[in-house]
């Protein structure tokens, strides 16, 4: 047994109604398809219905959300109206989701030891954000043997709570180029060889976010410095934050020169939605992000999402993530995600592949 929460969106007009979920995955495939008769097809719909769906709401609004083209194939495209409904509901479950994720696994361990004391093994996850790691936790959930309480914490962050025993397996990201021998010892310092074990998730692609159609003509680092550029940031104690504030250090760019460092979020997915919003011009993130919402992108560097595992878990755990990570159905799954690379997916780090001479 399994509880799980959903969020409602509820519309308060002459009476409240609520706003039935699968308008937003019909829109998120309108736009996927540029169709509605192909986007009703994918989400199992009837194109009667996906056109009433579609029709209800916007006449609700008093502003379509889908343009429907005139003439053979009758493509669609998304509204100014639809594009922000499908960021709204990125942005929520954003906001909300790591927080509803982890009170439903309370709730669930609490009700299991009720129902079937002993009968589950609890293991702490703290991992930093990624499509990765979200979907490597979904599959370790559907099996029965696991009671896994997965968090969604920075990456240093991770790595202390993994140090001091407050979760089992940290998840966090290591950029492999010139700038890892700089950020080596804020990692090394909390895994020790004796102790713990190194797993990578996957490799993907790190840089510059900027709107679609790159308006504010970003290129490179110093063009965030622009007074016409807003910028969005990553909490401290996220892998980005560090990887981005080190960037900065190299190219000696003063932090107080860019308009937004000190504006925070807390996923990749989150600084993409901003950005789409006009919230933001420019941020610092993984390229599936930036896909997500057709944002540009500006590749900066390459690194690796590695699950570090405290060996005392015990080697079931451990054996069932490796052999996750190497399944056909999460290599097929986030090997279409833009900038990512499951080649070496499931495969063991050493300290010294990963950190080089900077572990005691």
């Amino acid at each position: 047994m399994h509880i799980s929460f959903i969020e409602h969106w509820i519309c308060h007009k002459d009476k409240n109604e609520e706003i039935d979920l699968a308008l937003f995955r019909l829109l998120h495939a309108v736009r996927r398809e540029g169709s509605l008769k192909k986007a009703a097809d994918a989400e199992g719909l009837s194109y009667r219905h996906a056109w009433g769906l579609i029709k209800k709401w916007g006449n609700n609004f008093n502003t379509p959300l889908v343009k429907l083209e005139r003439g053979r194939g009758r493509g669609a495209q998304l509204t100014q109206l639809g594009d922000k409904f499908i960021w709204a509901e990125q942005y929520l479950n954003e906001k909300i989701g790591p927080a509803l994720e982890s009170v439903t696994t309370e709730i669930n361990a609490a009700l299991a030891e009720f129902i079937r004391p002993g009968s589950h093994t609890s293991i702490k996850m703290f991992a930093s954000h990624g499509m990765a790691i979200n979907h490597l936790h979904d599959l370790l959930r559907q099996d029965s043997r696991f009671n896994i309480d997965f968090q969604i914490r920075g990456s240093l962050e991770g790595l202390r709570n993994l140090a001091n025993g407050q979760c089992q397996i940290a998840g966090f990201h290591f950029p492999e180029q010139l700038i890892s021998e700089a950020l080596a010892p804020l990692y090394s310092q909390w895994l020790t060889p004796a102790r713990h074990s190194l797993l990578q998730v996957a490799r993907r692609q790190q840089g510059i976010i900027v709107q679609h159609g790159n308006p504010k003509n970003i290129s490179v680092l110093a063009d965030l410095t622009k007074r016409s550029v807003r910028f969005i940031n990553r909490q401290r104690d996220s892998g980005t934050r560090a990887i981005f504030d080190q960037l900065l250090l190299r190219s000696k760019i003063d932090t107080k020169r860019i308009k937004g460092y000190t504006n925070e979020e807390f996923t990749h997915v989150a600084v993409a939605a901003m950005i789409a919003s006009d919230a933001a011009d420019a941020g610092f993130g993984i390229k599936a992000a930036a896909s997500q919402f057709k944002l540009g992108f500006l590749p900066v560097l390459e690194e690796s999402y590695v699950l570090a595992i405290d060996n005392a878990i015990g080697s079931t755990i451990t054996r069932e993530i490796k052999r996750l990570l190497r399944s056909r159905q999460f290599r097929e799954k986030i090997g279409r995600l833009a900038g990512y690379n499951v080649s070496q997916s499931g495969g063991e780090y050493t300290f010294e592949q990963l950190l080089g001479d900077n572990i005691e």
